[in-house]
């Protein structure tokens, strides 16, 4: 579906908002979570999403014109967050005033592997929803010697629909597949099977829980490596590096998440890099 003038609008008022957002958050977190240690796999990139929600709806509050707000997800659902209407009864089974939903990852930068899935098929994805992804660590604090606080230190926000359709080309470079209406593993008939699109990777095995169940290994239930947001750029084939570079060249946000990406990880950074002509 694509988007409307409206969640347009508002994405673009949430992008453009996130830099002053992630300051005040950092200044709070610089002057309130002080601690000394800093343990990796705290729960503290959780903290991180739902605080730029809070801090990005401050922002929006400050302009009188702004028709819209953020709507913290509630239950299950894979998204974090909708930019609901104002004064609007919200509905989230139905989408019923909403402008879009975002999903919101975060990735420690002193880990060992700095892991985050983005997993969602693109048939789930509504055109304007967004990803927004959260590169933080734990900082030293200047006036205050031997402890430290959390800070994101870089960030991405952008539609998530471009970042889906890379993973998914480059999901097809390593050998992976989706299941089609002829080629479901549990024999589902064409028109009633739930299992479209899913990921199956290289062995057949499917990537998500809501694969077809004969497509489990005898080990796991599923694999779970489709979607990592570092994985999946860090390829070695020449044909994973033209498919990244070339989604990188053609599409904005694709390139955005890219440079992101590369600027951060130096696995990244060498997959563009190499083969790449010498301008000398």
């Amino acid at each position: 579906m694509l988007p409307s003038a409206a969640s347009s609008q508002a994405a673009r008022s949430i992008i453009e908002n996130t830099a002053a957002a992630i300051d005040h958050l950092n200044e709070f977190t610089n002057s309130t979570l002080q601690i000394r240690g800093g343990r990796i796999g705290s729960g503290m990139g959780a903290v991180i999403e739902a605080l730029w929600g809070f801090y990005l709806n401050r922002e929006l509050a400050q302009d009188p014109k702004c028709a819209y707000e953020m709507a913290w997800m509630y239950g299950h659902e894979y998204n974090d967050f909708a930019c609901v209407l104002k004064d609007v009864d919200w509905e989230p089974h139905t989408h019923a005033g909403e402008l879009l939903r975002i999903e919101v990852k975060s990735m420690l930068a002193s880990a060992d592997e700095s892991k985050a899935h983005f997993d969602r098929l693109q048939s789930e994805l509504d055109g304007g929803d967004l990803l927004a992804v959260f590169l933080w660590d734990w900082i030293e604090v200047p006036s205050k010697r031997r402890s430290v606080a959390p800070k994101i230190t870089d960030y991405f926000v952008g539609t998530a629909l471009p970042v889906a359709q890379l993973r998914d080309a480059l999901h097809e470079v390593r050998g992976g597949t989706f299941v089609t209406p002829a080629t479901c593993p549990d024999g589902c008939a064409p028109t009633e099977c739930s299992h479209l699109g899913e990921p199956l990777n290289s062995a057949g095995v499917r990537e998500r829980r809501t694969g077809p169940r004969s497509a489990t290994a005898a080990s796991v239930s599923y694999a779970a490596n489709f979607g990592g947001l570092l994985r999946m750029l860090a390829t070695r084939s020449e044909k994973g590096r033209d498919t990244l570079r070339d989604a990188a060249a053609t599409d904005p946000t694709a390139r955005r998440f890219v440079d992101f990406m590369a600027r951060n990880f130096p696995r990244v950074r060498r997959a563009l890099d190499r083969g790449t002509p010498s301008r000398e």
